[in-house]
């Protein structure tokens, strides 16, 4: 085989055109003077994500019993571990970048004094995370990475798809328990119409108050992770009026009031003529949900405009309140019963499909969403489809090929990039051909052709428009495959995650 060297490539063709960011709306927390002295240095960061207490506080986790974890947003975090009496240790809930700036003075100085450090220790000085919007407290944020594919989902869209409507009990472990019956989308369908990967294995719902809750794809058999696809078991109606609210308004738990529960007796059976589902509601009783608040005591009410629903995996009663005093009762607090409204995330606003792709950063998830409160709005994003992947486009002659050309006839192969949603990602870059007889060929920016399989580059991905010529010449009698494909990371290893193949047969 003939080979002749890269024609030449500009630096400019090579250059990152896009740093892509995700901008939120800034929150400052009442009484905090920090955030103005990092807006006074990065004026042009106001109103991003970093323009906020995430910048400097992390998030954390607590178990809540044995094996059983709740992760909590920077805010929640610090009211949880801090405590809003300020008798916890506010050091404990700073990240490596909040912790250099309080030892560097905690004023615009020290912001400036820290830029050139690598507090999360990622690679990337601070003021290269800042600049490309990715948090410098957090190694896991960093310039390489790209939001991961998200769709944006508004209430008149799931009010569009194929609805759902059943009939259930919310039991509680610790407030009041209650039948009722909510309209919505089933989640499998829409994690569907999201273009769900095969490689997703669960969910992951967040609240915008940092509440969230992982549910896998396929039934598990631990009785307290609601499964996405399929449907739950039938349940019957179980009435007691010891557990009424509206007789027993001192020791009853259940409330029985809702008028798609008129006319039930206990024990008849639960029929929905499409099974039990878990649900993104989005209705109540024939009402919207009202949407969620964050009240004074740092609680969440409301349920609106969206709450995931799963009915109970194993039905049990309606069980006493865990903190009611009186247990002796005719269904009195059991552990062990199906507390299915502990897992129905109230204000739903995010829902990241796990696990995220290669290469990709989460959004804002524990700081974000109240804005999708207000706009009634919900997000979806991880392992979906991405509608703006990566286009590769390799030809020969101009052609896609596949195509025959004889031993003298010149031969010229160039190639052509949309980055998509991934412009501004380090990728490896692969400029291959491969005919049986002779093996692989690489091209390696600036060397040239070599008779190995490495990466042409390692670099950001970035368009590559007008196309770009990598051989021109004969080629001897054989049938050659040419390659252009961009990879998901930079490791070296080849994965053709987005690829494209022309055929060339000499004669």
């Amino acid at each position: 085989m003939k080979m002749k060297k890269f024609a030449v490539v500009t630096g400019a063709v090579f250059m990152v055109m896009l740093t892509v960011s995700v901008v939120l709306s800034a929150y400052h927390h009442e009484g905090e003077n920090d955030s103005q002295h990092f807006v006074a240095q990065y004026p042009d960061k106001a109103g991003t994500k970093l323009d906020h207490c995430a910048l400097c506080h992390t998030g954390g986790q607590y178990e809540k019993k044995t094996d059983k974890w709740v992760s909590l947003g920077s805010c929640q975090w610090c009211h949880y571990s801090y405590g809003y009496d300020g008798s916890g240790n506010i050091i404990d809930t700073l990240n490596s970048y909040g912790k250099d700036y309080l030892v560097n003075g905690r004023n615009q100085s020290a912001i400036a004094a820290i830029a050139d450090m690598d507090s999360d220790g990622d690679g990337y000085s601070n003021t290269a995370e800042i600049t490309a919007v990715r948090y410098p407290g957090n190694a896991n944020d960093d310039p390489t990475k790209v939001p991961a594919p998200s769709r944006v989902y508004t209430k008149a869209q799931l009010e569009a798809m194929t609805q759902h409507t059943q009939f259930l009990l919310m039991n509680t472990a610790r407030s009041g328990d209650f039948y009722a019956q909510y309209t919505g989308v089933p989640m499998e369908d829409l994690l569907k119409d999201a273009g769900i990967l095969s490689s997703a294995s669960g969910i992951t719902v967040f609240a915008p108050d940092g509440w969230s809750d992982y549910h896998p794809l396929d039934i598990d058999a631990d009785p307290e992770l609601y499964h996405v696809n399929g449907v739950y078991p039938e349940a019957y109606y179980q009435y007691n009026e010891q557990a009424d609210t509206a007789l027993n308004t001192t020791d009853g738990w259940c409330d029985y009031g809702a008028p798609s529960g008129a006319g039930r007796s206990h024990l008849d059976s639960i029929v929905n003529a499409n099974g039990l589902k878990m649900l993104l509601a989005f209705n109540r009783e024939g009402q919207d949900l009202e949407p969620g608040i964050l009240g004074d005591d740092n609680r969440l009410s409301g349920e609106g405009p969206f709450r995931v629903v799963p009915p109970q995996k194993t039905p049990s009663p309606p069980d006493q309140s865990s903190n009611a005093a009186n247990q002796d009762v005719v269904w009195p607090y059991d552990y062990d019963w199906d507390h299915n409204a502990g897992s129905a995330t109230r204000s739903a606003t995010i829902i990241r499909v796990e696990p995220l792709p290669e290469g990709t950063t989460d959004i804002d998830l524990l700081e974000a969403g109240w804005e999708y409160v207000d706009e009634g709005k919900i997000i979806v994003y991880g392992a979906i489809a991405d509608t703006n992947p990566p286009i590769p486009d390799i030809k020969v002659n101009g052609q896609d090929g596949p195509l025959t050309v004889s031993k003298e006839d010149a031969v010229s192969v160039t190639v052509e990039l949309a980055a998509g949603s991934r412009i501004g990602q380090m990728a490896d870059w692969w400029v291959a051909a491969y005919e049986p007889a002779m093996g692989w060929a690489s091209y390696v920016h600036p060397m040239g052709w070599l008779m190995q399989l490495t990466p042409c580059l390692q670099l950001k991905l970035v368009d590559v428009s007008p196309a770009v010529n990598v051989y021109s010449g004969t080629l001897d009698v054989g049938m050659y495959i040419f390659y252009f494909a961009v990879d998901s990371n930079s490791d070296g290893n080849p994965q053709g995650t987005y690829l494209d193949s022309c055929t060339v047969t000499v004669q």
